[in-house]
């Protein structure tokens, strides 16, 4: 009888670990899969901080430029080590629609700094060329598509228009007539006002 208990026991624990074992499956592949999607569409991007401004205060991030979330700021409180303080890039030309890269139609950059006391943000807006990191391992070509100096003392949001037609792009010709928005700022003062919230692009 202590025999038939122990072998209906351990059939029981056997079910449930071929169940949570399949679950378990399913879980990874389907959590695993929408990621793919998700880096099909827009893939991750680079951001930088040439100043290092995290090793005097872990609260500004090169991340949180470009997060956003108004509620995260970066200040320039180190001198850059390049030419630039910060590159970052945003969004693709594209979006990956049922096999086909569609243009999205970008209407604009939004840089949000945190008060009307931030000064002047030198801002270069790049097309950066999209690299098949399958097949191509080198420094993307950049294209200047405009440089400006955004005054912040009216507002604290200021906004470069953009307009760049594209045309379709079949998945497997990726990454032709496909491109990153980037940007690269500079101020020329460092200190707490040097602060940006978030910069955006908007349809």
């Amino acid at each position: 009888m202590d025999f038939l208990k122990l072998n209906a026991v351990s059939k029981i624990w056997a079910a449930v670990f071929i169940v949570g074992l399949v679950f378990s499956n399913f879980y990874l592949y389907s959590t695993t899969n929408s990621k793919l999607e998700s880096y099909k569409s827009e893939p991750p991007f680079l951001r930088f901080d040439f100043t290092d401004s995290y090793l005097v205060d872990r609260s500004s991030q090169a991340p949180y430029l470009a997060d956003g979330n108004l509620d995260t700021e970066w200040r320039k409180l180190r001198p850059s080590s390049m030419k630039v303080d910060f590159d970052l890039e945003l969004r693709l030309s594209h979006r990956l629609k049922s096999g086909i890269y569609v243009p999205t139609n970008w209407k604009g950059l939004k840089v949000i700094a945190c008060s009307r006391n931030t000064p002047a943000l030198s801002l270069k807006v790049l097309e950066r060329e999209a690299i098949n990191v399958d097949k191509e391992s080198r420094l993307p070509d950049d294209t200047e598509y405009s440089s400006i100096v955004l005054d912040f003392c009216g507002s604290e949001t200021a906004t470069v228009p953009l307009k760049k037609d594209g045309s379709s792009v079949p998945q497997k010709e990726y990454p032709n007539g496909i491109w990153i928005w980037a940007v690269q700022g500079t101020f020329q003062s460092l200190g707490p006002d040097s602060c940006i919230k978030d910069i955006q692009l908007y349809e």
